[in-house]
């Protein structure tokens, strides 16, 4: 496995401090033809590497749908390694019709076991190495760019997200680009609001959300088409979460490109998304917002059941805190 000696590989498959010895003793089995590497034997440090790689490539590693480093190849990251294997003609064992299972919202995360045992075999980790590489030189990367690629998959590594003042340091003068880029075309919005979401929905870093029972819904609606834009559109992404779906109305060519967005283009979805809908659209100029306000941001962002969630009181509290940052 000659890729993994090219450092951008590297750097994508382990944290800048960390050891690269444990998993290399892995790959070493890989080498020798081993392929008893299965959900019960892989170790720990490997695993991580390989959802970092997974994560990397646009697959989500929790059961839950979520973009997790954990060490445990758990039934979450086999569902990332069956998707991989069907997507990338690699096995005869899965079919589209076991991805996308029967399920709900609510049933969705219990009925994975529906997914059978996948293995990391030398095909598997060779392909997806090899489509790491391709993705680097064709220039498809996570965030736009590997260096940015890189400090959202290292901080989902170390479980950091960011405070109020690191999201306006890091974002402030983005949003400000996104807003004016949208007053061009006739609409307002005041930079809390961009950041207020930001923070409500990542707290600065991209996280993305696979949803099972969207791409089972989407499936059965459209069963002939690619199964890939499929289950990206099944996904919400960037800094503001916007369900792959909705790309048409951020301006994305489609769901994919929408994970491939620069951290810029990612700003300016959450605007436009936000300008989609006039009556948010009036809420949204407002720099002095009241609560009326909020909820309808809310409903809008987070659907019907925002209450439950205290969506609008958070939005409020973080709206607050960058005016107060701003202010200073």
């Amino acid at each position: 496995m000659r890729i993994v000696v090219d450092p951008r590989i590297e750097r994508i498959l382990r944290l800048p401090e960390q050891d690269g010895n444990a998993w290399q003793a892995d790959l070493d089995r890989f080498r020798q033809g081993d392929e008893t590497l299965t959900r019960r034997s892989v170790g720990e440090s490997t695993m991580r590497a390989v959802q970092r790689l997974l994560i990397f490539l646009g697959y989500s590693t929790a059961s839950t749908g979520a973009f997790l480093i954990d060490g445990n190849f758990g039934r979450g990251t086999n569902r990332a390694v069956a998707q991989f294997q069907f997507e990338n003609s690699l096995t005869r064992a899965i079919d589209r019709g076991t991805l996308c299972y029967a399920c709900t919202w609510q049933t969705a995360s219990a009925g994975i076991v529906a997914i059978p045992d996948a293995k990391l075999t030398p095909a598997t980790l060779e392909r997806m190495l090899a489509r790491a590489a391709a993705m680097l030189e064709q220039g498809e990367v996570m965030c736009g760019s590997l260096d940015e690629a890189l400090f959202h998959l290292d901080a989902l590594h170390r479980r950091r997200l960011l405070t109020c003042r690191e999201v306006f340091e890091k974002y402030a003068a983005v949003a400000d680009r996104a807003v004016d880029a949208v007053a061009a075309h006739g609409v307002v919005i005041a930079r809390e609001w961009l950041l207020a979401i930001i923070k409500q929905e990542t707290s600065g870093i991209v996280r993305p959300r696979f949803e099972q029972h969207l791409l089972t819904r989407l499936n059965h609606q459209r069963p002939v088409e690619d199964f890939v834009e499929l289950r990206y559109r099944s996904m919400s992404f960037g800094l503001g979460q916007i369900l792959g779906e909705n790309y048409r109305r951020v301006g994305a060519a489609s769901a994919r490109r929408m994970y491939l967005s620069s951290i810029p283009e990612q700003v300016m979805q959450i605007g436009r998304f936000l300008a989609a809908s006039a009556g948010v659209a009036k809420s949204v100029g407002r720099t002095t917002p009241g609560e009326s306000d909020f909820r309808a941001v809310a409903r809008y962002y987070n659907g019907p059941g925002y209450e439950k969630h205290h969506y609008h009181e958070s939005l409020a509290t973080w709206f607050r805190e960058f005016r107060a940052l701003a202010a200073q």
